[in-house]
């Protein structure tokens, strides 16, 4: 079963049947034509509804993202200026006792004070000689510049195997003293590349699952729903859709109940989408507490992760990586943690990509 490839006469049959069961008497009077603009519409609906959300988000995050740094710069700010305070005044210590030394000078100073002046101006220089530039204050012999040139050296070699340690030890030297660096890159043409770490397999993966690049999705073969499973962090955000494209339930659990929680929302599915009366947040709650207080039938075993790699066949990834699906209008979409009365979270958005 699949919620594509329905003819238009078999899609305007499910619609007059919604309406029915819904008591929308305005579509009755509808036109096939009519009631298939309607339907149209609102899924564009509920496209710019779930848009507008996710760029609010994107949003919302920015001036978090603001927010957070201007209070560290701030905070570095204010250590800073204590540290160039602190700079400036023993960068500045000689030049006072030159100038108290002038400023105890009589009307007509003797020799021996003006021996004692041409000495503190002697010392004042000698002081200054060995504090060295100004400059250095500010960035140290020039190691803002050494620690950009290192993390270039870092960058071309840390994705390289099988380099010559010497070889490699001659770079960094050569970066510490701002020498050229002509061999970097003939030296990283030595090694052999870093090979790509292939992503873990999920422990639930299993029969029934697969992998679209970004997240996984359930669909046994006897069913038009679906669950689509998203990585959050060390949990797992799972949705459960309906053969005519619903949003169901959704929430969060543990990777190791996911096994179990998706044949359970997958048998739910029918039942849910034709009574839409219980909040899909709390349908998801209730079923995840009793997949684990309920122990699991003899065919109902943790799949293994060696079967998780079959090949997704054409209708299973046509169902799970659909967009936005169709709902009724008029019905809003939230966010999963408000526990809206409603349906729809913005489902995680595929890695990787960024904050």
């Amino acid at each position: 079963m699949s919620v594509w490839n329905i003819p238009a006469a078999g899609r305007v049959a499910a619609l007059r049947e919604q309406a029915v069961r819904y008591g929308e008497e305005s579509a009755a009077g509808l036109s096939d034509l009519e009631l298939l603009n309607a339907a149209y519409e609102s899924v564009l609906r509920e496209q710019i509804d779930t848009r507008d959300r996710y760029m609010g988000l994107l949003t919302s995050l920015r001036h978090h993202d603001d927010a957070v740094r201007t209070a560290a710069t701030s905070a570095f700010r204010d250590r800073a200026d204590r540290y160039a305070q602190h700079a400036v005044c023993q960068h500045m210590r000689p030049f006072d006792a030159l100038l108290y030394r002038v400023e105890q000078l009589p009307d007509r100073p003797g020799p021996q004070q003006m021996d004692g002046l041409r000495s503190a101006g002697v010392r004042v220089r000698y002081e200054l000689k060995e504090s060295g530039p100004a400059e250095d204050l500010i960035d140290p012999e020039g190691a803002r510049q050494t620690l950009r040139t290192l993390r270039h050296v870092v960058g071309a070699l840390e994705a390289r195997e099988g380099l010559d340690a010497s070889e490699v030890l001659g770079l960094v030297k050569n970066a510490l003293h701002n020498e050229t660096l002509i061999d970097l890159f003939t030296v990283a043409d030595r090694g052999t590349p870093v090979p790509a770490v292939e992503p873990q397999t999920p422990p639930f993966a299993g029969p029934g699952w697969s992998d679209l690049s970004g997240f996984w999705a359930y669909q046994p073969d006897n069913s038009g729903a679906h669950v689509k499973a998203y990585p959050v962090g060390e949990d797992w955000y799972l949705d459960l859709w309906s053969a005519r494209g619903q949003l169901l339930t959704f929430g969060t659990v543990p990777a190791t109940e996911v096994a179990a929680l998706a044949p359970a929302l997958t048998a739910q599915a029918s039942a849910w989408a034709d009574d839409r009366s219980e909040y899909a947040w709390r349908r998801f709650t209730d079923t995840a507490q009793n997949t684990r207080t309920t122990p699991p039938g003899p065919g109902q075993d943790t799949p293994s992760p060696a079967s998780s790699r079959a090949v997704p066949d054409d209708t299973r990834v046509r169902a799970a990586t659909a967009s936005s699906p169709n709902r009724p209008a008029g019905r809003p979409t939230t966010s999963p943690a408000q526990n809206p009365p409603t349906a729809g979270p913005v489902p995680p958005a595929a890695p990787r990509p960024s904050r």
